[in-house]
């Protein structure tokens, strides 16, 4: 009797070690490798014969041809969840500016040289706030923050994703893919393209993707 309960006992011990031996295992697994990080999705979901995206174009002479890619001019008005937005656009800009609608008030205002993009950096947008982008002062886009309701409820997941990946080892790039297939659910667009642009050091697949962005939406012009 007493031998059966010591063997019993030392098979226990023995499945014991193993399990933790396999945990510890899948654990140094998932470090070593973090989430996928293919952009093909975002990709798949932005040039499709019917891109998401609405550039607006205009411009009568060459040198003056802009395409303003995000936010962008789709039927209904472009709704953001990013209080501080990233403007994205191809052609010869000389100055960023946003006002409040049916406002000549000027919020923010910054020149710009030698560069496709650029992020908003003034006070907050505010929750529920139609606004537009201007360039060159003589072009612009409208815009709105969604609500505070949902804008709340989106940045808590957002948090939760970002730290369940941090958990897993996930570098940059693979926390913004994740957020840029949260927001291409709700469709939020101009969100997609922001984190498309916010890795520091993007990877080749990541880096073409940024090029075929200004190449595809624009192609038309």
């Amino acid at each position: 009797m007493v031998k059966t309960v010591v063997s019993n006992l030392s098979i226990l011990a023995l499945s014991l070690i193993n399990f933790m031996g396999i945990t510890q295992q899948l654990t140094i697994a998932e470090k070593k490798n973090p989430p996928n990080t293919s952009w093909f999705n975002i990709s798949r979901l932005l040039f499709t014969k019917k891109p998401p995206v609405s550039p607006r174009k205009g411009g009568s002479r060459p040198t003056e041809i802009i395409c303003m890619i995000s936010p962008d001019a789709p039927k209904t008005t472009r709704k953001i969840w990013s209080d501080r937005p990233l403007f994205i656009w191809q052609g010869n800009v000389r100055e960023v500016t946003v006002k409040p609608v049916n406002k000549n008030q000027v919020l923010w205002s910054e020149p710009v040289k030698d560069t496709q993009q650029i992020i908003y950096n003034g006070e907050p947008l505010k929750p529920g706030q139609s606004y537009k982008w201007e360039v060159n002062s003589n072009r612009f886009i409208t815009f709105q923050i969604i609500d505070t309701q949902q804008r709340d409820r989106i940045t808590t997941q957002l948090q939760t994703i970002e730290a369940q990946l941090q958990k897993q080892g996930a570098n940059q790039e693979a926390i913004a893919l994740a957020k840029a297939n949260y927001f291409a659910e709700y469709q939020l667009w101009s969100d997609v393209l922001q984190q498309i642009y916010s890795v520091n050091t993007p990877s080749a697949e990541l880096n073409n993707l940024r090029q075929q962005i200004t190449q595809n939406l624009c192609k038309d012009q």
